[in-house]
């Protein structure tokens, strides 16, 4: 059964847009310009605010001994304001300069109130800076004359009202039922309440406020410009850049050569595709490979990887031991695929087996290990790592575990380069 292919790292994702770098750089190039042309595009607006201040109006007397705060609600005034009222008395007021409808005055307008308090600031944006100023008064003034008109006419009401019951009163009084002076007293003091009341009436403060602030005409647009919209849609760009990025193709799905080896980030590699006897090529590995002459205290751990080719009889890790074998030293080989993965990931090899491995060279071949992770692992345990890779190997694979060694400061000693189809070389040995 297949291996599955192992989840993405993110030095992979790293990786993969640092090589399609240009198509990220585009994007949010595209994104720049498309956010410049809008700020051309699109109308600039300007903002201005005027400041209303809100007096308690009480038109009814009995309420007379009520606080402010009983008789104003700021959430309620700030919705007058919004209202289509309003609205529809400002587009009047703006009529002779310029021309709004009642839903245009609406979408315009913004009002807000700081907490405990009787103010209201009262925003207009607008396609000038003039027009902004203006809308702003405009909407304060109308809102003051829509709060007057409106206590007018509920003092209006209530004086009818008390008017038609005094009235009324006058001619129970008439009545002969009513001629008792018990009776008579009872509705002479009820006219005497209403008469009361009608004079309060006309001592009500009509006054619904005042605004305290004129709109100043704004210098800057509240819109934004070139620049604000420029660099969200350079940002919004390289966003839909990485995607982009990240979902493109590899062209080299093999290594192809010492260059496609470079392109992965290899220092030093050694070619031998030219070599009719892969033993020669191992021979020159072992001479590169820096091992210690004195090896009596402790023990020098060559870690090699190579891709897992069933046609390839002789592990790697093998042919490496040979070579050295040939240069005199002697080297005792580690199949890592046989060891417990579970091991590998708890420690292996434990200071224990380290110290029974003193004073030689143990090369561990961890061809056959499924886990990428457990050959980062033993690369770290390891005092030197070698790859060997043939012309025909998954560049991307290699890639991954290049990044991923190099994401735990790993550095690869030697790659070993070889060409295809290896059963087709000799093998003296």
């Amino acid at each position: 059964m297949a291996t599955p292919p192992p989840p993405a790292q993110l030095t992979d994702i790293v990786g993969k847009l640092r090589r399609h770098w240009p198509a990220v750089a585009m994007m949010a190039i595209i994104g720049l310009v498309l956010g410049v042309l809008a700020s051309i595009v699109v109308p600039a607006q300007y903002t201005a605010e005027s400041t209303v201040s809100v007096n308690p109006m009480n038109s009814n007397p009995i309420l007379t001994g009520s606080s402010s705060d009983q008789s104003i609600s700021m959430p309620t005034e700030q919705q007058i304001v919004a209202s289509r009222n309003v609205a529809e008395a400002t587009a009047k007021l703006l009529a002779p300069r310029y021309s709004f409808t009642a839903e245009d005055v609406q979408d315009a307008t913004s009002v807000s109130t700081p907490d405990d308090s009787l103010i209201l600031n009262v925003s207009f944006t607008g396609d000038t800076p003039k027009q902004a100023a203006a809308g702003a008064d405009a909407v304060g003034e109308a809102y003051l004359m829509t709060r007057r008109t409106d206590a007018s006419a509920e003092l209006d009401r209530l004086a009818k009202s008390a008017t038609s019951q005094i009235t009324e009163l006058q001619t129970q009084s008439k009545q002969s039922q009513n001629s008792s002076s018990i009776q008579q007293r009872s509705i002479q003091i009820q006219v005497e309440a209403l008469a009361n009341q009608l004079a309060q009436l006309g001592n009500v403060d009509l006054n619904p406020g005042q605004i305290i602030g004129n709109a100043d005409t704004p210098t800057k647009r509240s819109s934004p410009g070139p620049l604000a919209l420029g660099t969200a849609g350079g940002f919004l760009g390289l966003l839909l850049g990485i995607p982009v990025a990240l979902s493109r193709k590899e062209e080299d799905t093999e290594i192809g050569g010492v260059e496609g080896l470079s392109s992965i980030g290899d220092q030093i590699v050694l070619d031998g595709t030219k070599d009719t006897n892969r033993a020669d090529t191992w021979d020159i590995a072992a001479f590169m490979l820096k091992i210690p002459q004195d090896l009596r205290t402790d023990a020098f751990i060559i870690m090699v990887d190579a891709e897992d080719d069933p046609q390839n009889f002789i592990a790697p890790g093998q042919e490496l031991v040979d070579a050295l074998a040939r240069r005199g030293r002697a080297a005792h080989f580690v199949d890592a695929g046989g060891i417990n993965e579970g091991k590998i990931s708890r420690g292996w090899p434990t200071d224990k087996k380290r110290t029974s491995w003193a004073g030689g060279v143990i090369v561990l071949d961890t061809t056959s290990l499924g886990s990428d992770a457990n050959k980062v692992a033993l690369a770290t345990r390891s005092d030197s790592v070698v790859l060997a890779r043939s012309t025909t190997d998954d560049a991307a694979a290699l890639r991954r575990l290049a990044g991923l060694l190099r994401s735990k400061n790993v550095d690869i000693g030697l790659t070993a380069l070889f060409p295809p189809r290896p059963e087709m070389l000799s093998l003296n040995r």
